[in-house]
């Protein structure tokens, strides 16, 4: 009996209440029920739309990164050669097969074909799965796809994505995406990818948890794409969102999804309400023509935002059973009772102004799982917020990419260059006698002066370029396919851009004004990774301060 009465809410509940009275605790109980109702109800929704921006995020990054990928593919000098050295055809199809054959293995779970077309219709190369295909099982016209078309409508640089279509080759639902080859300033060929819509199937139902909800991708034309409560058929027409058995407010929503709206709504199914959380796929970065028009849905029933407060649910109708005896007693014990209650509400609402407190009920039953369940919840909260942070990649002072997202991006960049054959360059740039200026006119000064010379490598730099704080007074540029020939050129473009800038002070710095030294360096001529090209830069900046400041080492003649 004595372990019954410690483990269970509704025991303690009917011995405290039939023996003092429950109206006062019933009035107070019912307050704090419907504040911990509403508090928890915000949070769940919160938790639910971070969900749905994650994977938002990974969808777009996707069409974003495809995007830079058939670029990259599409700089490999196998395609253009082929036109360029017709007597040598036969090798650089070879060498097409081998960049197709590795791009397949670069995304096996993605990449069910890519291939190469002449402009007249005609594939030279291609891979299906992990088969290069014959030249007999090439077709000799392509010219009336869709993909092969719009491929030639956008230019140099641009990618077409279309919509989804049943592959030829694979015969399953593929998103077509192409760009132009330009030899000698004509679009002579296009390079083609088809990526499996399955792909965002595996996405939504690995970062979606079955227990909350389902979420699903809708397209413009009111198509189900993916859905992790349904199995969608890599071949089949796909599924039509809404139906004769769909409630018309789902349908509503669904409209509101195909035209690109965003919101939070909610319907009833046979007296059940639900909820459900959408918003567009956005395509801010994209470089040519995408004709995907996708909203994101996250759909949840009510009883599971608040299987939390069921047992609450049972402990108040006991209550209103019981409701009597003395009113002063019956109210000190239910204040007792309720403590556990309120110190979830008052935590939940504090998360709701971004607060992350823990709470701490030292109690075997229902209210101690349910606390243990809200501390774990606001322990997942902490993490994704400082998994959030750890992403931070801006300098603080001059708005710059900081020293993380440099040395990443260099990394990125050099094994770009290594997997292609092109070369990457370095700047490394220290602002001359910086410590003369602090100590002359003050940190607030110099910190106003730092923002001035990032200002300067900001709109020198070229859009491909990387140009970050390295730390204090020390800044650098990445520059991706560039020899070093290319980069001397740049750095002494920052050095004299910055010697016309007018920084306040500039006068007392010894030479009358601002001015900075800069050491070039380029893989893989320099350095054989992206540590020694850190520090190949960083002996010549040294051999610029050694030779008087105010220059580029190598020296590069003004003119």
């Amino acid at each position: 009996m004595l372990n019954l009465l410690r483990k269970s809410l509704r025991a303690k509940f009917t011995i405290v209440l039939f023996i003092v009275g429950v109206v006062p605790l019933t009035a107070t109980s019912v307050f704090f029920y419907y504040t911990a109702k509403d508090s928890l109800f915000k949070n769940v929704f919160k938790e639910l739309k971070w969900n749905l921006e994650d994977v938002s995020g990974l969808v777009e990054g996707y069409f974003e990164q495809s995007q830079k990928d058939l670029l990259v593919a599409s700089k490999n000098t196998a395609f253009a050669m082929y036109f360029l050295d017709p007597v040598g055809r036969s090798h650089w199809v070879r060498e097409q097969q081998r960049t197709l054959k590795y791009l397949r293995g670069m995304y096996p779970d993605m990449l069910d074909e890519a291939c190469f077309i002449e402009a007249g219709g005609r594939e030279v190369s291609r891979i299906v799965f992990d088969d290069v295909s014959h030249s007999h099982d090439l077709s000799s016209d392509e010219s009336r796809a869709e993909f092969f078309i719009k491929a030639f409508l956008v230019e140099e640089g641009e990618v077409f994505q279309g919509r989804p279509i049943i592959s030829e080759d694979s015969h399953r639902w593929v998103l077509p995406n192409a760009t132009p080859i330009i030899v000698n300033g004509r679009k002579a060929a296009i390079l083609h990818f088809e990526v499996t819509l399955t792909y965002f199937q595996r996405l939504l139902k690995k970062h979606i948890n079955p227990d909350r909800g389902a979420a699903f991708i809708l397209d413009n034309e009111g198509r189900f794409l993916a859905h992790t409560a349904l199995d969608i058929s890599e071949t089949e027409p796909l599924p039509e969102a809404a139906t004769q058995e769909t409630p018309a407010g789902l349908k509503a929503v669904y409209g509101k999804m195909m035209k690109g709206e965003s919101g939070m709504d909610h319907f009833s199914v046979d007296g059940k309400d639900h909820y459900i959380i959408f918003k567009p796929i956005e395509l801010l970065h994209q470089n040519g023509n995408n004709e995907n028009r996708w909203s994101l849905g996250y759909l949840i029933p009510s009883d599971r935002i608040y299987v939390e407060l069921d047992i609450l649910k049972y402990n108040m109708a006991v209550l209103a059973l019981t409701a009597f005896a003395v009113l002063l007693i019956a109210y000190v014990v239910g204040n007792y009772v309720t403590r556990p209650i309120r110190k979830l509400a008052s935590a939940t609402n504090s998360i709701s102004v971004g607060e992350m407190p823990n709470i701490t009920v030292d109690r075997e039953d229902e209210l101690g799982t349910l606390s243990k369940s809200f501390n774990t919840m606001v322990e997942s909260i902490k993490k994704r917020d400082e998994a959030l942070k750890a992403l931070a990649s801006t300098d603080g002072l001059t708005g710059m990419f900081n020293f993380r997202y440099f040395k990443g991006e260099l990394e990125k960049a050099v094994k770009s260059g290594a997997r292609f054959g092109r070369p990457v360059s370095l700047i490394m740039a220290d602002v001359d006698w910086f410590k003369h200026y602090n100590d002359t006119n003050g940190h607030a000064a110099g910190d106003q002066c730092l923002k001035r010379v990032a200002e300067v490598f900001i709109k020198a730099a070229r859009e491909v370029d990387i140009p970050a704080r390295y730390g204090g007074e020390e800044f650098v540029v990445v520059l991706p396919e560039t020899d070093i020939e290319g980069a001397l050129k740049l750095a002494e473009r920052l050095r004299m851009k910055l010697r016309e800038e007018i920084i306040p002070f500039g006068e007392l710095q010894p030479g009358g004004a601002v001015t900075i030294s800069l050491g070039v360096a380029s893989y893989p001529k320099d350095a054989a990774d992206a540590q020694a090209l850190v520090e190949a830069a960083d002996k010549a900046l040294y051999k610029a301060k050694e030779h008087g400041r105010n220059t580029v080492w190598p020296p590069v003649k003004e003119g």
